[in-house]
């Protein structure tokens, strides 16, 4: 009974903990967060928390449904967890009759997700649904590539936020969230939107590597260390994919 209360409240205080951290105003590390998750993980691997998308919300702007879920990741922290996620999907792969499997790896950026269809840009919301954010744009932000460009970030410039920000904003995602969720731009955040570092960045925009699996285990940190050596915005690891959308 005890392991029951005790999983009941660890999922309340990470569900507390992810609306500040989704709200602009985290009081624990992503590192810590994150080691959090996988104790609920290792105690009770199906709790529904562990299931569900991580929900951004933004107050009082009308609702979008996504054409598609823009759904969560699974996070993996060790060598031997990515090669059991590449060994399930080959498995899977000649399941299906695949032969040539290929892996996809970008950045992933630590941001305010978003999606842009050119006409409506739109949170991420709960996966399903978001919140109509197209006046972004209106206020400053920076499509990067133009719009249209599906799914991505709104992130600000690492190296003008150090220089410019940091006496006023924790992190450039509280920053970003701040431009988007207040009625009335903060006087502090005018001058990154006027000078252009605060941007939408579609993940079509970013470099990205393919290959085997067998090459993405054997060479995970040089591939990690070209992706990310020339991004200028605050990174939340890799995200790994396959481009065939049958073992999606």
């Amino acid at each position: 009974m005890s392991e029951t209360v005790n999983t009941a409240q660890m999922v309340t205080r990470l569900t507390e903990l992810n609306r500040q951290y989704r709200a602009g105003a985290p009081t624990i590390s992503d590192a810590e967060y994150d080691r959090l998750v996988e104790v609920l993980r290792l105690t009770d691997p199906q709790n529904p928390f562990l299931l569900q998308v991580e929900p951004e919300e933004i107050n009082e702007k009308a609702s979008v449904r996504h054409p598609t879920p823009m759904l969560s990741t699974q996070k993996a922290y060790t060598q031997k967890e990515v090669q059991d996620w590449v060994n399930r999907i080959e498995v899977a792969a000649v399941k299906l009759g695949i032969s040539d499997v290929v892996f996809r790896v970008t950045p992933k950026l630590d941001g305010l997700a978003g999606r842009d269809d050119g006409e409506i840009f739109a949170t991420r919301g709960n996966g399903r649904n978001g919140s109509d954010i197209t006046f972004a744009f209106e206020r400053g932000i920076i499509a990067v590539g133009g719009r249209g460009l599906g799914v991505g970030e709104i992130v600000v410039s690492q190296s003008y936020f150090d220089e410019h920000c940091t006496e006023h904003f924790e992190h450039p995602r509280n920053m970003a969230v701040g431009i988007i969720s207040a009625d009335v731009v903060s006087e502090f955040a005018k001058p990154a939107l006027a000078d252009g570092a605060v941007r939408f960045v579609p993940y079509t925009t970013l470099d990205a590597w393919e290959g085997t699996g067998f090459d993405l285990l054997s060479n995970i940190e040089q591939i990690r260390s070209s992706l990310v050596s020339s991004i200028d915005y605050a990174l939340d690891g890799l995200v790994a994919e396959v481009t065939n959308s049958k073992i999606k």
